[in-house]
């Protein structure tokens, strides 16, 4: 009833953006699907054709709900961390794994019993707030926690420092390109942190959130095009997922902008 209710409080021009939004995103997960099907293998037809679209609708409208101030994000956050977080355990990110299983699926049920205290009667949309002079402090952890874990990705070994270590082209690229070898983890390190800080933000809804969530968009779509760019060959997988997360950027952007104007009349 919760999700049907919500998709209905979506205005005409929230409603055009989730079904481009969606028809954008399962255009790229079918067609990565597509290059990286072995049809000798039900799991991995399972897994390409059933558990991905899952994963790619479920986080869409996530996102937009989100983006909304809606409390059934956390359903489908739910469903989208647990997917998401599967595929990526079967396909080796286990840096990706890591971060959905063990800290976005555990931060619904926060999501849930915080938002739901704090909707506003007649919308039954959240109560946006300001963070404030506080964002200065926020910064200042945030840089500190990036240039931790990017020190610990650079000089640590272990299966946690590995796991988070997506793409050794990207590292070896960022290196030659800047002449610093921790250019690599720093982009790890700073996806990592701003998505937890991000995530922490949303649950407490400050509308700070949404530079944090922008910025790790921009940062993932440099290290695609990076990928691309050094690897011609990963055209197949890596032009869809670049698309995808412009998509996202997109979002990110229009949430950044509502949260804003929601934050100001809640003053």
């Amino acid at each position: 009833m919760l999700l049907l209710s919500d998709l209905q409080r979506l205005n005409p021009l929230e409603r055009r953006w989730l079904q481009l939004f969606l028809i954008t995103i399962l255009s790229t997960t079918i067609w990565f699907s597509w290059q990286g099907t072995d049809w000798q293998s039900n799991q991995s037809i399972v897994l390409n054709w059933l558990v991905s679209p899952i994963s790619a609708i479920s986080g869409v409208l996530c996102v937009v709900m989100v983006a909304k101030g809606l409390l059934s994000n956390w359903i489908w956050g739910l469903i989208s961390a647990s997917t998401y977080g599967f595929l990526a355990w079967k396909s080796g990110y286990y840096g990706d794994w890591l971060i959905n299983w063990f800290y976005f699926l555990p931060a619904q049920f926060f999501i849930y019993f915080t938002w739901r205290r704090n909707l506003e009667s007649t919308s039954q949309i959240i109560i946006m707030r300001r963070l404030g002079w506080h964002w200065l402090w926020v910064v200042v952890l945030v840089l500190f926690a990036i240039m931790l874990l990017a020190g610990a990705l650079q000089n640590l070994d272990g299966f946690f420092s590995d796991a988070l270590k997506r793409n050794s082209s990207v590292y070896d690229s960022l290196a030659s390109l800047s002449g610093f070898n921790i250019a690599g983890p720093l982009l790890d390190s700073c996806t990592v942190i701003l998505q937890i800080t991000a995530q922490l933000l949303m649950i407490r809804m400050f509308a700070a959130q949404w530079p944090f969530w922008i910025l790790t968009n921009i940062l993932t779509i440099f290290a695609w095009a990076l990928v691309l760019t050094t690897d011609p060959s990963s055209a197949p997988y890596a032009v869809p997922t670049l698309i995808m997360w412009g998509a996202f950027l997109i979002n990110s952007i229009y949430g950044a902008i509502s949260w804003h104007k929601g934050a100001q009349q809640n003053d």
